[in-house]
Order: C-alpha cells, then structure tokens, then sequence
C-alpha cells in the first residue's frame, strides 16, 4: 500500500476520534465532571490522570495529526488546493512538468526546512519534559513530533510523484491511464 493511502486511512480514523473526544468533553462539562480517572503511576501521555483538559487537549493533538496527515493523503489523491485556472486546461504533459518543479521548487524544500528546524522544538521539549501547565496531557513532545515526521510523509510522497512524473515525462506510453485521461478531458 502506498505511503498515501495507509496515511489517508490513519487519518480517517482520527476523525471518528476527534468526534469521540468532542462528545466527552461536551458530557463532562454537562456532567460537571473535571477528574475522570486517577491512578499511581505516570502513563505516557496522560500522566496520573485523566481530566476534562486532558480529553479537550487530546482532541487538538488528535486534529493536529489529522491535519499533517491529510495532506499527505490529499497530495496522494490529487485533491490538494492548487491554482486551477490554468493547470486544469493543459496537456498531461505540460502538468507534469509543472508539477516536478513545484514540488521541487516550493514543496520539497519548504517540507525539509520546517522539519529541519523543528527538530530543535522537538527536543527542547522532549529534555525540558513540558507538559500542559492545566493538568492536561503530558509529554507534549509526541505532537511535537508529529510535525518533522508529518512532513516527511508528505516530502516521502512528493518525491515518489516526481520521480512517477519524470518517468512518464521519459515515455508516457508506460502510463495508459494518464494518456486516456488526456483524451477524454
């Protein structure tokens, strides 16, 4: 399975999981209940305990992740926003080649920086053991992370469109699909 379509699955899940923890924060607010659980020893993530902030902090790192991965699974498909005015009357040919440069242009290097320089936030966190200061979740480096690893889905992916996209560049008789799709459109 590509790196875009298991991404995309992941992602889909997230959802129904963002949904869940919306739909306990809304009862335990009506409930009036701030402290769900409370036990000895600290669990990765949510520490010694599970309070409204933890389950409200939980739908944000869960949407964080949902949002890296989406594009992943966007850039995939070929349902990410571009501009669309001229892209969508030109030769199969003429996309590719425009699409080789924006990604190596634009998509490839701004994902490498902002991983690159994210590793430094990642790590602060990770040494210095930050955590919500509300009694939410613990080890905020996990989402942290996920921004460094969520881009390199997607520069994963990108690269695998560029190199698919030179080959057909090289002979587009290897890729029938993309030839019938100029025909019909």
């Amino acid at each position: 399975m590509a790196s875009g379509e298991w991404v995309g699955k992941v992602s889909s899940w997230l959802v129904i999981g963002v949904a869940l923890l919306v739909l306990t924060t809304v009862l335990l607010n009506a409930l009036g209940i701030n402290e769900v659980a409370r036990w000895q020893d600290k669990v990765l993530l949510l520490g010694d305990a599970i309070t409204i902030n933890s389950v409200t902090e939980m739908q944000w790192h869960l949407f964080g992740l949902l949002t890296l991965l989406g594009g992943t699974y966007a850039l995939h498909h070929d349902t990410h926003v571009r501009v669309d005015l001229v892209y969508h009357g030109l030769s199969q040919r003429n996309r590719a080649i425009i699409d080789v440069l924006g990604h190596l242009i634009f998509l490839l290097p701004f994902c490498v920086l902002i991983a690159w320089l994210s590793r430094h936030f990642v790590e602060m966190s990770f040494v210095s053991h930050e955590q919500s200061n509300y009694g939410g979740l613990t080890d905020r480096w996990i989402i942290k992370a996920a921004l460094p690893l969520g881009l390199l889905f997607l520069a994963v992916n990108a690269l695998g469109q560029v190199l698919e996209n030179i080959a057909f560049l090289l002979d587009p008789t290897q890729f029938p699909d993309r030839l019938e799709k100029a025909h019909a459109g």
